[in-house]
């Protein structure tokens, strides 16, 4: 799983949730009914996204980015740049809506920066591992 799958995978995470969010709460305009129904539909809309994004990502072939770092990417997206922009549209036109999308998919890749970090040292340390200048008989034959 390399750095860049992940930041991938969380911008279309990002991307999916904020075409969820439209469709549900500003195209066809459903009322949560309460800040507690608003929460619960953010959240349930961020892990729809996110398991849509890991099967899209399995589909295409590509590594698996697993749901531990898709779900909280996504519920920080919604939060954060999806949150007062859908709340704060000023019209329904098609320029407007795609600027939110945009604003998911950023959101995504910014919120997936702490996880694609960490995949980023953790292929560094094996690199650097593997390119020592100890030939891999060497290694192999300390190892065991």
């Amino acid at each position: 799983m390399g750095w860049k799958h992940i930041v991938a995978s969380s911008a279309a995470t990002g991307a999916i949730l904020a075409i969820f969010i439209l469709g549900v709460f500003v195209l066809a305009e459903i009322d949560p009914g309460s800040f507690a129904g608003l929460c619960g539909g953010f959240f349930a809309l961020s892990a729809l996204s996110a398991y849509i994004a890991n099967e899209i990502s399995k589909w295409a072939g590509w590594p698996e980015i697993g749901l531990k770092i898709l779900i909280p990417v996504a519920f920080f997206t919604s939060i954060i740049p999806l949150f007062g922009p859908i709340f704060g549209l000023p019209n329904n036109e098609p320029i407007t809506l795609v600027t939110v999308v945009l604003f998911g998919a950023v959101g995504g890749a910014f919120w997936s920066i702490p996880f694609a970090g960490r995949a980023f040292y953790n292929e560094r340390k094996t690199t650097q591992i593997v390119d020592s200048s100890t030939p891999v008989s060497v290694i192999l034959t300390e190892s065991e």
